[in-house]
Parts: C-alpha cells; sequence; structure tokens
C-alpha cells in the first residue's frame, strides 16, 4: 500500500483517539489495523523466535524501528 499524506493524516487522527488506551477492544483493532501476518517460528538459533507484522489501515506495515523509536519518545 503507498503512503500517501492524506492517508497519514487519517492514520493519526485515528491513532490520536487511541492514545490512552486501558483495553484493547475488536472495535479498536478494526479500526486500527487492516490485517496481522504472523510467520513460521524460527528455531534455527536454538531459540524458539517468530515474527509478526501488523498491516495498519491506511499506511501498511510500517518498520519495527520506527515503532520503537517512536516509543522511545526519537524522531527521525
Amino acid at each position: 500500500m503507498h503512503c500517501l499524506p492524506s492517508n497519514v493524516d487519517r492514520f493519526i487522527r485515528t491513532a490520536k483517539k487511541y492514545l490512552y488506551l486501558e483495553k484493547l477492544t475488536s472495535t479498536i483493532l478494526n479500526d486500527m489495523v487492516n490485517a496481522v501476518y504472523v510467520h513460521a517460528p524460527d528455531k534455527s538459533s536454538g531459540q524458539r523466535v517468530q515474527d509478526v507484522e501488523i498491516s495498519y489501515n491506511y499506511v501498511g506495515i510500517l518498520p519495527v524501528s520506527l515503532l520503537y523509536d517512536l516509543q522511545n519518545g526519537e524522531t527521525a
């Protein structure tokens, strides 16, 4: 999905509605998430690792590094 400025604005407006969640509901998930992709587990390192990607409405899959930076108050 190509991420256009209007789509980013729509995503931000939607996300702002849920800044202070106490409970994640199906309504919120339907409003925010387009799809969840759960990949096959990998045990090659000796530990079980399983990747999960979330495709958000309006913006698609966001890089984990971006989400981590946003969570820690860092911006690009």
